[in-house]
């Protein structure tokens, strides 16, 4: 089984690694063009683990439910499991569901 993990636009997830980047190299700037690289370099990083996939909210269609589009354009299965990011009401990013790829 593959696990899915649909996090914010890749400007918000790099904006949160920029932070992060802040506390260990101060005083270094991050430019707001930098912020989807960022975002791609966590990305390959967590792609590097078996079975495991990132995609982005900007890459779902608006129009269309997630485990649908995920069966159609990302190559998920039925039963995978599929974990949503997105930010909180305060902009901290929190694990918002947990869900299986629905069966037949």
């Amino acid at each position: 089984m593959a696990t899915f993990y649909l996090l914010p636009p890749r400007q918000v997830v790099g904006e949160h690694f920029r932070a992060f980047l802040g506390s260990l190299f101060p005083g270094l700037p991050w430019s707001q063009r930098m912020m989807p690289d960022l975002a791609e370099a966590l990305s390959e990083t967590a792609n590097g683990h078996p079975d495991v996939f990132v995609v982005y909210q900007e890459d779902l269609a608006e129009d269309g439910h997630p485990a649908a589009m995920l069966l159609r354009d990302f190559g998920a299965e039925r039963g995978d499991e599929v974990v949503e990011i997105r930010p909180d009401l305060g902009g901290s990013l929190a694990e918002v569901g947990r869900w299986r790829v629905p069966g037949e």
